[in-house]
């Protein structure tokens, strides 16, 4: 029965890959769309195999650069789903929702208001801008798809060479590394290498954390190749003809 289902449910979303791929190719004048992409599977549980040609006969031919404004077009539509389904997501878990956007309201008026809270809402500012800005760092050295920036080498490493020089310098690690008076000396004291870790290790695993966030997106795309796939008969039917 288990089985059944799973291949109930594969059936199912084979048949609606080959009805968008028939939407994205489009029909010819007095072609019949359900004549082209039938309905009707395979013992297998596989759509036809005159479907799954072609359904790859489109896909071949839809390309950004030969039609950049189906693809765009498509694109948004897919976009405006899974932003439909991230607030469909959102919806189920009210409490949550409630709490944050609480926190939210709360922590703009902050901003507005001006009392003793000030100094501590603009440290925080600080704070999250500066880690923030190492995590986008991290993104951009593995988001690139083979072509990402090397902000290792072109920024932390050069943080964290800094880092070390200062502390040898003033002997000490009490100094701020942002702000206007960024690496100055303030007071002397022991630097050792636990010291000097201690004063880069959060950035180095927001950078890090960066990096694997940056992986999410060729993984993804890799998925929905792998998805895409699921059409083309497999490699043992290909043998088989």
């Amino acid at each position: 029965m288990v089985r059944r289902r799973a291949g109930q449910k594969r059936a199912k979303r084979e048949r609606s890959q080959a009805h968008v791929l028939s939407r994205l190719g489009g029909v010819k004048d007095g072609q019949d769309t359900d004549a082209s992409y039938s309905t009707d599977v395979e013992p297998s549980g596989r759509p036809p195999r005159d479907a799954q040609a072609s359904a790859r006969g489109v896909a071949e031919q839809v390309k950004f650069f030969k039609t950049p404004l189906k693809v765009s077009y498509y694109s948004w539509l897919y976009v405006q789903s899974q932003l439909r389904a991230a607030g469909t997501y959102a919806m189920e878990y009210p409490r949550t929702l409630l709490y944050s956007a609480v926190v939210g309201i709360l922590y703009t008026a902050m901003h507005f208001i001006k009392g003793p809270h000030t100094p501590v809402i603009s440290s925080l500012d600080g704070t999250i801008s500066w880690y923030s800005y190492w995590v986008v760092l991290g993104i951009l050295s593995s988001i690139g798809l083979g072509a990402g920036l090397h902000t290792f080498v072109l920024f932390l490493g050069p943080h964290i060479a800094r880092v070390t020089l200062t502390a040898h310098e003033c002997q000490s690690v009490v100094f701020a590394v942002r702000g206007s008076g960024a690496f100055e000396c303030m007071q002397a004291g022991g630097a050792g290498f636990s010291d000097i870790l201690q004063k880069v290790i959060l950035e180095s695993l927001c950078w890090g954390a960066g990096t694997a966030v940056g992986e999410l997106p060729p993984y993804f795309i890799a998925r929905a190749a792998a998805r895409g796939s699921s059409l083309e008969p497999t490699r043992g039917e290909s043998l088989k003809d």
